[in-house]
């Protein structure tokens, strides 16, 4: 039947048969394709060649396949399996951001020696810190590095633990000084022996983010943080409660503190004395009393001149009191106020004692609280240039002072200037009337060029003059 459909067919429409179930096995095959292939996602994305690598270590060895994305970044797996790929990766001890943690002695080797040990723990710790660190949304990589002392027996004083971090920052991204101080304080607590003074930090420029403090007293930096905390706490008081009094917006307040950075520990011993009754003194407490008596007499008779000796032991207490003062107490305060507006010294005497004591000024400690309005603030420039003119006056000399009462006295009168005037007016025309005139004189004539017709006019003047002059005759015109 097929071979009769096919006889049966034009030439065209044998072509046009074959064309068609060709189109339409093409289709097919194309449609089976993308039924049956493989949908990729994101397993691990933004990772470093560090960890791209060991990443797919370990997928070849698992034997499943992936690809790699966003120029061997990201590594992509088949989409119905990523969670479970991604909780088979985590299983396996993979030294991700080139730092191992504790995971590096789940396979330990009884045949390795002590120093190996300490350097495995040490390459642990570190891993681990690094891992912690890399937990904070802004920071992009970090290395640490520990440094411990070496231990010896014979060794009295011993070197302290130090730590150094770097970090890498995501662009665009800083650190506040509080999670630098964080970081510092986390690499201390986990690190025996390191405080976090001994904790160095530095970015990806070699910056340090940390500043070295001197022993016993604050850093700089925790000074500086400490004076711009307590002063900015300062104004705020002081501006809320100023904006109660004058109203709001109409007073600013600007606060000096001058801290006491000195960290100050005094011990003091005292002997106490048990609790003695009315009117007698204080005594220890007996511990011990003995007692001896050397009889001198004969046949077991006391004599008169036998001698007594009595030990008797006292304990008294012990005191002992230790009293540290940390940094950072105020030894000076500085306010100043400007207020908006005209106030009469009684109420800047009463806003000054108010102020003073929002802020916890003391008279005592020597601190100094001033208040001032703005009329009173922008009145002291002019004030000062007023005191100084009598001054300048007296200064001119003697003989410019007729001249300048002179000119004043003319300058009162409204006709005094009319004379000066008019002259001025006269002097400028004849000024103006010369200039013209010898303008006039000094020009040149400017003589007009003859046309054509003008030309031709005066040759015929010329030639009829010549021939009318008879003193000239033809021999002279013609040896003219």
């Amino acid at each position: 039947m097929f071979k009769e459909f096919w006889d049966g067919l034009a030439p065209s429409g044998r072509r046009g048969l074959v064309a068609g179930v060709a189109v339409i096995l093409a289709l097919t095959a194309a449609f089976a394709l993308w039924a049956m292939r493989t949908d990729y996602d994101v397993l691990f994305g933004n990772l470093s060649s560090r960890d791209a690598a060991a990443m797919t270590e370990e997928l070849d060895r698992m034997k499943l396949p992936y690809r790699l994305g966003a120029d061997g970044t990201s590594i992509l797996v088949d989409k119905a399996a990523v969670p479970s790929t991604r909780l088979k990766l985590m299983s396996h001890d993979i030294p991700l951001h080139g730092a191992v943690g504790f995971e590096l002695f789940n396979n330990s080797d009884f045949g390795m020696t002590e120093f190996a040990q300490k350097i495995n723990y040490q390459r642990a710790l570190q891993g681990e810190l690094t891992r912690t660190i890399l937990s904070v949304q802004e920071i992009e990589s970090a290395r640490v590095h520990i440094a411990f002392p070496e231990d010896g027996l014979f060794k009295h004083d011993q070197a302290k633990a130090k730590a150094s971090v770097t970090l890498a920052l995501k662009p665009g991204e800083t650190l506040r000084p509080e999670q630098v101080a964080g970081i510092q304080r986390l690499v201390a607590a986990s690190v025996t022996g390191i405080a976090a003074d001994d904790v160095t930090i530095v970015n990806e420029h070699g910056v340090a983010l940390t500043r070295a403090s001197p022993e016993g007293a604050a850093g700089g930096g925790v000074a500086m943080d400490l004076k711009h905390d307590l002063e900015q706490a300062l104004v705020r008081k002081a501006t809320l409660m100023l904006d109660k009094a004058v109203g709001p917006g109409r007073a600013v307040v600007s606060v000096d503190a001058t801290l006491n950075m000195d960290q100050v520990r005094v011990t003091k011993e005292d002997v106490t004395h048990p609790a003695a009754s009315a009117g007698e003194q204080p005594a220890g407490v007996v511990v011990r009393q003995r007692e001896t008596t050397k009889d001198d007499g004969v046949g077991g008779q006391r004599d008169a001149g036998s001698n007594t000796q009595r030990d008797t032991e006292y304990q008294v207490g012990r005191r002992v009191e230790q009293v540290v003062s940390q940094p950072g107490s105020i030894q000076r305060l500085q306010v100043v106020a400007v207020v908006q507006g005209g106030m009469t010294p009684a109420q800047q005497d009463q806003v000054r004692a108010v102020l003073g004591a929002a802020v916890g000024a003391s008279t005592e400690r020597g601190d100094l609280v001033v208040v001032q309005t703005v009329d009173a603030v922008a009145a002291g420039p002019a004030k000062d240039r007023a005191s100084l003119q009598p001054e300048v006056s007296n200064s001119t000399p003697p003989a410019r002072a007729p001249a300048a009462d002179a000119s004043s006295a003319a300058g009162s009168h409204p006709f005094a200037f009319l004379p000066v005037l008019v002259a001025l007016a006269v002097l400028l025309l004849a000024v103006m009337l010369a200039r013209r005139a010898g303008r006039r004189t000094s020009a040149p004539r400017r003589v007009e060029p003859m046309t054509d017709v003008q030309r031709e006019a005066a040759l015929q003047r010329l030639r009829h003059w010549l021939a009318a002059d008879p003193v000239a005759g033809p021999g002279a015109r013609d040896g003219a």
